[in-house]
């Protein structure tokens, strides 16, 4: 990865749509009245469960440089530390595996 393509603006739409994911959505459960169960299973099973497997079918059929994988992750612990609880860091590898393996299913 050159440094044209960190600085690219391909670059700063998957670090915005990561960071809307990871510490935008845990805002807004934090709002809504939701028990603490619904709160990770919304938040940790389903949105970000989705947003994991969209964002590797898109970096794999695009063959982007894999390492956008990383941003979610890394911007999820971040958001986990200010809003959930310490279990919650495990996750993060869950996340990373998943978007490894949708990655390497679509890529060629």
């Amino acid at each position: 990865m050159t440094s044209k393509n960190i600085f690219s603006l391909t670059t700063l739409w998957y670090l915005a749509f990561a960071t809307a994911v990871a510490i935008v959505v845990p805002i807004i459960f934090s709002f809504i009245n939701l028990t603490d169960v619904q709160q990770y299973t919304f938040a940790f099973f389903g949105i970000n469960v989705v947003f994991t497997i969209i964002s590797g079918l898109i970096v794999g059929i695009r063959k982007q440089p894999f390492i956008y994988l990383f941003f979610f992750p890394i911007l999820y612990l971040i958001g986990v530390r200010l809003f959930f609880e310490s279990f919650a860091y495990y996750i993060a590898i869950v996340y990373l595996l998943i978007g490894f393996l949708t990655y390497g299913a679509v890529k060629d």
